[in-house]
């Protein structure tokens, strides 16, 4: 029987603006230029800075600096060349608080330096890693031998004085949970200070997909974290498709939205229970943990649980054929009933709500100044979705609202992700009730030389955005991986420190949902 449509028909025409090309986007600009002009589109457009990092071209560095202006749905592209044997330009980090990893990056493994940076230390890089080695520079294999020296733990703190308790955590713990480790220093039971130290999974992601062609990049960007495969593999794959002029199929839109909201679905749930687990609430921990994993048993139709291998360039590596369509939109409407109902009996327990409220509070000032992105940053009153803002996929055609909450503490970030999975589950029925004909994909198998594109998409974490630039083969010459975690996990630190107590970082740290292999990558 078909089912009685309650909208408008749904076009899933191909999204304008996937991906942009350099050749029309991009404004070349001299290094000393930057102040003036980051402080004009900062306050004349609103600009957010979104990216900073280099290119080797041999006699000479590129920096690409991407910002946002989300009012008007579009990007600010700057380009800028440093010669080799003075490779430096003025620090952004000094206006701009968010550009500190980035900047940090640049100068460790590109060797072009941020003059004025505040804080200058190596980033990712093992301690011990020797100066003027850099793994970004043309040439560079991981499997080159480096000596490392010692020279002291980064991110540690001075030595505390009398009365004064450091408290080590990780970076191996109990549980699942990814390799971190956290300092926290404490006066009593009051948390004042933390230092956090991460890039213990970094795997050279970007620097090991170069020489590859199209087929093969996505398998490298489903594995940069894999509860985000999904996403991080459709920003690829829609910056590949704007270097190749290709448009995908309705059917392949219309799919790749259904399954983006299906790998947001189950990572929102596992966030509940994760969130429950650290407030003690064991029997809604169990209830959410079922929703999740009724949700990855829909995937099935997509052949993995996790999404893995579905984004080709393209289209999808395989269609959603109709009884497995009837049976994921009869689950989805049984999901969002028993949601309904564990959701509002969570939300109303005192004792959880009595552990989120008022903690691990990132102001709405520091969620800006660190740029932060996706539920950490609507929590903390930043009105910014990707979806809505820049669409993609097939975002453009269907109603949905991007929930906001103002108070910016582990209550409001748990109700951002609550009210955004009915929006997942409300932008699922439109697409399945409305789910159009025709083929998956169109063939893509090389690539125009010297082209380059980026691609971006909003997942469960917020917002990630995938540059590819090719080579005179055709294969990846540089590939640039910025995701929702890396940025997000810089304005971590500031939640922690003031109010709260030593029993509150396990819900601070869950309510913040933070992927470590997303951010080290």
């Amino acid at each position: 029987m078909t089912p009685e449509r309650t909208s408008p028909e749904l076009r899933f025409a191909t999204p304008h603006g996937q991906g942009v090309t350099g050749a029309t986007q991009a404004r070349n600009v001299e290094r000393g230029e930057i102040p003036a002009i980051l402080s004009e589109l900062t306050s004349r457009e609103h600009a957010r800075f979104v990216d900073v990092f280099g290119i080797d071209h041999g006699a000479e560095l590129q920096l690409n600096l991407l910002l946002a202006v989300d009012a008007r749905g579009q990007w600010r592209h700057l380009r800028m060349v440093l010669p080799r044997e003075d490779a430096t330009f003025p620090s952004i980090t000094t206006t701009v608080s968010a550009a500190d990893w980035y900047e940090r990056e640049i100068w460790s493994e590109l060797g072009a330096s941020p003059e004025g940076h505040p804080s200058l230390a190596v980033l990712r890089l093992p301690t011990g890693w020797p100066q003027a080695v850099y793994p970004l520079r043309q040439g560079w294999k991981w499997k080159n031998q480096i000596a490392l020296s010692e020279d002291g733990q980064q991110g540690s703190l001075h030595q505390s004085p009398e009365g004064v308790v450091d408290y080590p955590l990780g970076p191996i713990r109990s549980g699942v949970v990814e390799s971190g480790h956290y300092l926290l220093r404490t006066v009593g039971e009051e948390i004042v200070d933390i230092r956090l130290r991460l890039f213990y999974k970094h795997r050279g992601i970007e620097t090991l997909a170069v020489g590859l062609g199209p087929l093969h990049l996505p398998l490298v960007a489903e594995r940069i974290s894999g509860t985000d495969a999904f996403h991080e593999s459709l920003a690829l794959c829609q910056a590949l498709e704007t270097i190749a002029g290709v448009q995908c199929p309705p059917r392949a839109i219309a799919l790749r939205t259904l399954y983006a909201e299906l790998e947001r679905l189950y990572n929102h749930f596992g966030y509940q229970a994760d969130l429950c687990q650290a407030t003690g609430l064991v029997v809604a921990q169990a209830q959410f943990d079922i929703l999740k994993q009724r949700v990855l048993r829909l995937n099935r139709s997509a052949g993995h649980r996790y999404l893995f291998g579905l984004n080709i360039p393209g289209g999808l590596s395989r269609d959603l054929d109709g009884e497995d369509a009837w049976f994921v939109r009869d689950q989805i409407d049984l999901i969002r009933r028993d949601f309904s109902k564990v959701s509002r009996l969570t939300f109303s327990s005192p004792s959880h709500l009595d552990r989120l409220e008022g903690t691990g509070i990132l102001t709405p000032a520091d969620a800006s100044a660190y740029a932060t992105v996706g539920p950490i940053a609507r929590a903390s009153d930043q009105n910014r979705d990707l979806r809505r803002d820049f669409p993609y996929a097939g975002y453009r055609d269907v109603d949905f609202d991007v929930p906001i909450q103002s108070r910016g503490d582990a209550l409001a970030r748990a109700r951002v992700r609550q009210d955004e999975t009915f929006q997942s589950l409300r932008i699922l029925m439109q697409i399945l009730d409305h789910l159009p004909s025709g083929p998956v994909c169109v063939a893509v198998t090389e690539l125009p030389a010297n082209r380059y594109a980026f691609g971006w998409a909003e997942s469960a974490r917020g917002e990630t955005l995938h540059w590819v630039f090719t080579d005179s083969a055709g294969r990846v010459r540089r590939y640039r991986v910025r995701t929702a975690s890396f940025v997000n996990c810089q304005a971590f630190p500031l939640a922690v420190p003031g109010h709260n107590i030593l029993t509150d970082f396990p819900v601070i740290e869950q309510s913040f949902g933070l992927s470590y292999a997303g951010n080290d990558r």
